[in-house]
């Protein structure tokens, strides 16, 4: 504890600096401690951490999961091909420092809500962008392409404004619990400093979908303004109760019961063999097709029009059957 000067102390302090007796270098030589605290003082900006420190919203990773659900499964479909999606928890950080960590170039999609007066902004990775259309223009085997900072053709924003109206329709579903949102796609850019509805100084709500698409694997982002999500935070904030998520378990249980007498064609192929059409008219009785595959070959089975098995024929309680020996990969 500091020894506090008494009022002759104080006097003769006083007046040892009036006579010159004392001089004031003396005084200053006396206070390094003081001298070392003010070099450990920082800065805070108390407005920079309000304006960061949101209310979580635990309903909006509620949904997020519901939509990266649903997506997984219309990407699949979209692309005809396998699709996995994992969703990243919820973060909360400044415009300008969320467009810092976006790599260059980029696709950035802003979708407006009608319902909601606002919007949200979809970003993707360049790399889940030109998989997806190398797969839609023809290649059995996209790879990870040379990224270019050219801008897209008319063609190729079409179907990126198609993929984007995808997932705004699994976004809608998404929220449909919660609250009803109609979206609309607006434009898209390339470059995010000319994306200029939000101010930099503006916290944003940022939610990252990891994706896997064959050999490829990319994020897509989605990026709403906190202000538009306080407009309706009475929706956000409360936690899906037990009933609900209950319910929404039983309705998930009672889908898979009721797809699973959902009947199915399944067709195993022996063998192919293409004649012209008047090889076709002449065929008679007795007369030999040569197929492409050989007796021991494996046969392929189809799942509606799709090869899904490999198998062989043989015989089962004396009927002629195929048996399943694997996947065909």
């Amino acid at each position: 504890m500091e020894q506090i000067l008494t009022q002759e102390e104080i006097d003769a302090l006083l007046s040892g600096l009036s006579d010159g007796t004392i001089e004031p270098e003396q005084i200053k030589e006396q206070e390094p401690e003081l001298k070392a605290e003010k070099k450990d003082i920082k800065e805070f900006d108390i407005l920079k951490w309000t304006r960061t420190k949101k209310e979580n919203l635990p309903t909006l990773q509620f949904i997020y999961d519901r939509f990266s659900k649903a997506l997984q499964s219309s990407l699949s479909l979209f692309l005809e091909k396998d699709v996995e999606i994992e969703n990243s928890p919820l973060q909360n950080i400044e415009y300008r420092e969320f467009i810092k960590s976006l790599p260059l170039p980029t696709n950035m999609n802003i979708v407006t809500t009608e319902n909601l007066n606002g919007f949200f902004i979809i970003i993707f990775d360049t790399k889940v962008i030109f998989y997806v259309l190398e797969t839609l223009f023809g290649n059995p085997n996209p790879s990870v392409a040379r990224i270019e900072g050219r801008d897209f053709t008319k063609i190729e924003l079409y179907v990126i404004k198609r993929l984007v109206e995808i997932i705004s329709l699994e976004m809608e579903r998404a929220w449909a619990p919660v609250f009803s949102l109609k979206c609309r796609y607006s434009r898209s850019e390339m470059n995010p400093n000319f994306v200029t509805l939000i101010s930099p100084d503006e916290t944003v709500n940022v939610s990252q979908f990891n994706i896997e698409l064959g050999n490829v694997g990319g994020w897509m982002k989605v990026c709403i303004p906190y202000s538009i999500l306080e407009t309706i935070k009475d929706f956000l904030t409360s936690t899906p109760s037990k009933e609900d998520i209950e319910m929404r378990q039983k309705w998930v249980e009672k889908v898979k019961e009721n797809l699973s007498h959902v009947p199915i064609e399944i067709k195993a192929i022996l063998g192919k063999k293409k004649i012209s059409l008047k090889e076709f008219v002449n065929i008679k009785e007795g007369n030999v097709i040569l197929v492409d595959r050989y007796v021991n070959d494996p046969i392929e089975i189809l799942i509606g029009d799709k090869p899904k098995f490999k198998g062989k024929m043989g015989i089962l309680k004396g009927n002629k059957a195929v048996q399943i020996e694997g996947p065909i990969i």
